[in-house]
């Protein structure tokens, strides 16, 4: 559920305005509204916390870096706190610039050695061109000039001119030309330069280059011991942000200052009471509707495994949606074991889960969220993959007698003519949570003003039910199933509802012309209810595909099952093979089964996911 809130403002005195925001940062339950987009006295924290992470980043990244204490620890660093035990905040950011000016040295000598290696590349195409000798032709009041020239043009240059060839390639030869010092060469020919010094310096050079690097990054190694000091002053450096955009938050008149937030109704009282305490005044009152409300979602614990999708997707209801936790979940792991599809694959799921549940709890920490989540998902898809008899993509497992009393016939994967059933499974499924969508919406919308505009979301229940029939008909058998008679009454008579009440805003026969202008839309949408039905047969294919891929990998398997070498090799196909079909099909559950929660299901509740987390003010 979506934790109601209440909209709170507290007002103090002018002069306890900033004892007044670090007692409320104490407290810690007050979300604050009305934060500039652009703090200046928090722009200069801003810039040092970036350095700070820089900093962290650089010496973080270190090629076998030592392993560093961790912030906590009681006896960090000297030089990382001050004697009062607060962060060194000066000593932090001298330390970050420090790592930072040898992080910029290492990443030049990194381009440097780059090109070094280049020119030494380079310099394996002049073998046998000797620089020494080259100025020591120079001195005789001579030098050579290097040439790129195709073969049939070496009659382009002038008569004259020693001319000698010292590479030959398929297409191209290089060729030096003797001349007088500083005499033109009257020919159109590309020239070459030799590189600009010798196999024996550019070793030496690189030497050089790579021992300054190995130096500085012994020291960026060194100044690991830095990192708890780092991190103390990121912190801090997050505080005074906070402190920063709360004290621009506040707003002020000639004695008094006041600052507003939202925070759930239920701790209203505790504020209240710190309010008391403290002297000021608080003005509690519902927030209204153009307020941007934050958002809290607190469920059952055995609803909540969901959270980590959500998560993992950055998604939050606003605060006037709806929290779809639960129809998400229900939802959810029936795609994920539709999808995935094969009951093996589900016990190698359950059983890594279970594995990594016990070494948690080993380590004294409670399962997280997301092994519940996963616990939920593959026990689904065993017995998924039980009834529809899939175990490994094997027809032969399938028919052992202590597997294949599970299987229900009309769904098993082996039988030809059970995709038909499975697919109205899949209809049946998007036409319940889509027909959820608006049963819901009904509720929500009843108990608002007008009441006759909720009648419009019957009529997108009634015209998705018959809907439903027209799918069928449409999708899988015009013959096996005919639209009947009131399934063309339902989709009437909901069209008709929605046009009649969908844009009732108190005036009865205004909403009614509303209706009738917005008939095209109106007709889209429907058109779009249509295909949001069908979509769900996704659940079918992909389902579908995870099997099909899982019988091509048995019968290569197989094929390959002669003599030692074979049954190895067909044993590696077969892990390899099904660790990859399940790893698509994990991969699809994410692409198809959170849309059809995402955008088909949320899209006919009317969400539009624009809610942000309920952060509170605190240390």
């Amino acid at each position: 559920m979506i934790v109601p809130m209440k909209k709170a403002t507290v007002i103090t005195r002018k002069g306890e305005r900033q004892e007044a925001l670090r007692q409320l940062r104490r407290l810690g339950v007050l979300h604050l509204s009305d934060v500039p987009a652009q703090v200046p006295s928090a722009q200069e924290w801003r810039e040092k916390r970036d350095l700070l992470e820089k900093a962290l980043a650089a010496i973080g990244s270190i090629p076998g870096k030592k392993e560093w204490p961790e912030v906590g620890l009681e006896a960090p660093s000297p030089g990382s706190v001050s004697e009062g035990g607060e962060p060194d905040f000066r000593a932090a950011m001298e330390a970050a610039r420090a790592i930072l000016d040898r992080r910029d040295a290492v990443l030049a000598l990194d381009e440097e050695l780059a090109g070094l290696e280049k020119e030494a590349l380079r310099l394996r195409d002049w073998q046998g061109v000797s620089l020494p000798d080259l100025r020591a032709i120079r001195d005789q009041g001579y030098e050579v000039r290097f040439f790129e020239v195709p073969p049939g043009q070496l009659d382009r240059l002038p008569s004259g001119q020693g001319v000698f060839v010292v590479r030959r390639r398929k297409t191209l030869l290089w060729i030096a030309v003797v001349l007088a010092a500083g005499a033109a060469c009257d020919c159109d020919l590309k020239p070459l330069a030799p590189p600009p010094r010798g196999a024996a310096a550019l070793e030496e050079l690189q030497a050089v280059k790579r021992s300054d690097r190995s130096r500085l990054l012994r020291e960026l190694d060194e100044m690991g011991a830095e990192a708890v000091g780092l991190e103390l002053a990121l912190r801090e450096a997050g505080r005074e942000i906070e402190m920063a955009e709360a004290s621009a938050a506040m707003g002020h008149t000639e004695a008094l200052s006041y600052l507003a937030g939202f925070l759930p109704a239920g701790q209203s009282g505790e504020l209240k009471d710190f309010c008391r305490r403290n002297g000021w005044a608080l003005l509690l009152r519902e927030p209204a509707a153009d307020d941007d409300v934050p958002t809290i979602v607190r469920n059952r614990r055995w609803i909540d495994i969901i959270r980590p999708v959500f998560q993992l997707l950055g998604t939050v209801p606003g605060y006037r949606e709806f929290d779809i936790s639960f129809f998400f979940l229900a939802f959810f792991a029936f795609f994920f074991a539709v999808i995935i599809g094969d009951a093996g694959y589900g016990l190698v799921l359950l059983l890594g889960t279970l594995f990594f549940m016990n070494r948690q709890r080993r380590r004294g920490q409670p399962a997280s969220k997301t092994l519940w989540l996963m616990m939920l998902m593959s026990a689904c898809t065993v017995a998924w993959g039980a009834l529809t008899g899939t175990w490994f993509g094997s027809a032969r497992l399938a028919a052992l007698p202590w597997l294949s009393w599970m299987t229900v016939p009309a769904i098993a994967s082996f039988n030809p003519r059970s995709s038909e059933t499975i697919k109205i499974i899949c209809f049946v499924a998007g036409t319940i949570q889509i027909s959820i969508a608006h049963a819901w919406n009904f509720i929500r919308q009843a108990g608002e003003k007008p009441f006759i505009r909720s009648l419009a979301q019957l009529g997108w229940l009634s015209l998705v039910l018959g809907l439903y029939h027209l799918v069928l008909n449409l999708v899988l058998s015009g013959e096996r199933f005919p639209v009947p008679a009131y399934a063309a009454w339902m989709m009437a008579a909901g069209l008709v509802m929605i046009i009649v009440f969908s844009q009732q805003r108190g005036r009865f026969f205004h909403g009614v012309v509303m209706g009738l202008a917005n008939l095209m839309t109106t007709f889209l949408n429907g058109i779009s209810a249509f295909s949001d039905i069908i979509s769900y047969i996704r659940l079918f294919a992909v389902g579908l595909a995870t099997v099909e891929i899982a019988k091509s990998f048995n019968a290569m398997a197989a094929n390959m099952a002669g003599g030692v070498p074979g049954i190895v090799l067909a044993a590696v196909v077969l892990l390899l093979g099904h660790a990859m079909n399940l790893a698509m099909g994990a991969l699809s559950v994410i692409v198809h089964g959170v849309r059809l929660n995402m955008l088909e299901f949320s899209g006919h509740m009317g969400m539009e996911w624009t809610g942000r987390p309920y952060k509170p003010f605190k240390e």
